[in-house]
């Protein structure tokens, strides 16, 4: 058998589970092949900082499978729907007998892999399809009654059991490498050349964001020997390193949700078991890593996610305010409010942002200025590096009270108080809004407070009363469940 492997969100070698069964069955030979989708992704809301980031690690893709003399054969499919003929197409070529790949979970993608399937199938070959991209495949972690949870806490409980009876998740190894190539790779398209994606302002940070298994493992290694331990002391606090920050790796599928798991429990030295801590060290991390489980299940039990819908109906109902200059203001970083200022523009700056901030600045649009959800969800998509839809969907209507899990509509964050706990000494604020240097002590929370006080700072008053904002959301919100 001469194996067809697709690679999309799986961006590896190590612990792939459709390479990993592809080189068991081949007997003359394995070809690799990426499809590059500049109109879909566009559709998707995939920014340039994306796109450089994923392209690059397709390159270092292909350079290791090389090394296993396994060609990377590229090709470009601008829609989803244009993908089977593409794909049966290379197959006939290189007479591959089956197709290869790992489930994606999002409605397009889904509709996709089922068109490969039927056509490959009807064609005479066989599509094999696996569960990768999560810890356990969506749906198979359910409520007593068979419904999907709707809550994290129960959630993580009932996954960790499951998780537990079938024994974990194992890493599996890289593939042996095989004796020839069955035809030469193809050169993978430099990231600035992907159209649509071409622009030369365009956001492209590699020296922040190298790419490739190498470095994904690297900074893993290096957060789970120095950082993870106090991680849960540390993780709310933007101007320490006491993250990870390989959500970019674990978007693209450079770095697996298995590998991440099984070096936390080495790192903790302990068990995953349904009743562990969920917020001590090793331990609080790893939850994180099932929270993007979590969305990821929510997905596929409600495509209507996807659709643009809230995850409480009721809340479709909301009257959303339509201002572009605030908009544009939050956007830029320039509300008036340091420490969402200082979050917009790292993010713009970056294509990261830290978690803490995503909260603050997504509540500060949705709440304070109230403006839809989808439109900072939309931004949020078209700038992150690690954009992943179904954790930046959750994320967004967590903040906005309209999701699963959500922050209630009546604890609305205040971003002066935020700024103050999360940064008392403004040093955060001061990396990213420069303007705000000379301002010393607690006043670098609100430099605006006092009247005159700042009059000659280059930085702008803040743009909504946060107080009479707050009033208005929360009997918005009551207005609803009343009616």
């Amino acid at each position: 058998m001469r194996p067809l492997v697709w690679f999309r969100t799986d961006l590896r070698v190590e612990d792939n589970t459709a390479l990993h069964r592809a080189r068991k069955a081949c007997t003359r030979g394995l070809v690799g092949v990426f499809v590059v989708s500049p109109g879909q992704w566009a559709e998707h809301d995939w920014g340039t900082c994306k796109v450089d980031f994923v392209m690059r690690c397709v390159a270092d893709l292909s350079d290791r499978l090389e090394r296993l003399k396994i060609p990377l054969r590229i090709l470009t499919a601008d829609r989803f729907s244009d993908a089977p003929a593409a794909l049966l197409g290379l197959a006939e070529e290189l007479t591959c007998d089956a197709l290869y790949f790992n489930r994606e979970y999002e409605v397009n993608e889904s509709r996709r892999d089922d068109a490969v399937r039927d056509l490959f199938e009807k064609n005479g070959r066989e599509a094999h399809s696996f569960t990768d991209q999560t810890l356990l495949e969506p749906g198979s972690v359910r409520t007593n009654d068979g419904r999907p949870y709707g809550v994290f806490s129960p959630f993580r409980k009932k996954f960790t059991e499951v998780w537990v009876d079938r024994g974990g998740s194992p890493v599996l190894p890289t593939p042996k490498a095989l004796e020839e190539m069955v035809c030469k790779p193809d050169d993978v398209p430099a990231p600035d050349s992907i159209d649509g994606f071409d622009d030369p302002d365009g956001l492209r940070r590699p020296d922040l964001w190298r790419a490739g298994q190498q470095e994904a493992k690297r900074r893993l290694s290096r957060f789970c020997a120095d950082r993870i331990g106090d991680y849960t002391d540390d993780r709310d606090t933007p101007s320490i390193d006491g993250t990870s920050q390989v959500s970019p790796y674990l978007a693209a599928g450079v770095l697996s949700p298995r590998l991440c798991v099984a070096a936390a429990l080495e790192a903790s030295g302990s068990a995953l078991e349904p009743a562990w801590p969920n917020k001590v060290g090793a331990m609080g991390w790893s939850s994180e890593v099932i929270w993007r489980e979590f969305y990821k299940h929510l997905i596929w039990a409600h495509p209507r996610l996807f659709m643009h819908e809230p995850y409480q109906k009721e809340t479709s109902k909301l009257e959303w305010d339509d201002d572009d200059e605030k908009f544009d203001a939050w956007r830029e970083g320039r509300t008036g409010f340091p420490i969402v200022d200082a979050a917009m523009r790292q993010l713009a700056e970056t294509g990261w942002m830290h978690n803490r901030l995503r909260m603050i600045s997504a509540m500060f649009l949705t709440i304070d200025l109230w403006l839809d959800w989808r439109k900072g969800e939309r931004h949020f998509m078209r700038t992150l590096v690690d954009g992943d839809l179904a954790s930046n969907n959750g994320g967004w209507q967590w903040s906005a009270s309209t999701g699963t899990d959500a922050q209630p509509y009546f604890r609305v964050f205040n971003p002066t108080s935020q700024s103050q706990k999360f940064d008392a000494d403004g040093e955060f604020i001061q990396r990213f809004v420069p303007e705000l240097k000379v301002v010393e002590g607690k006043a670098i929370h609100e430099p605006r407070a006092k009247a005159g006080l700042f009059e000659d700072l280059d930085y702008p008053a803040p743009i909504v009363d946060h107080k009479e904002a707050r009033v208005r959301a929360i009997e918005a919100f009551k207005e609803l469940k009343k009616s």
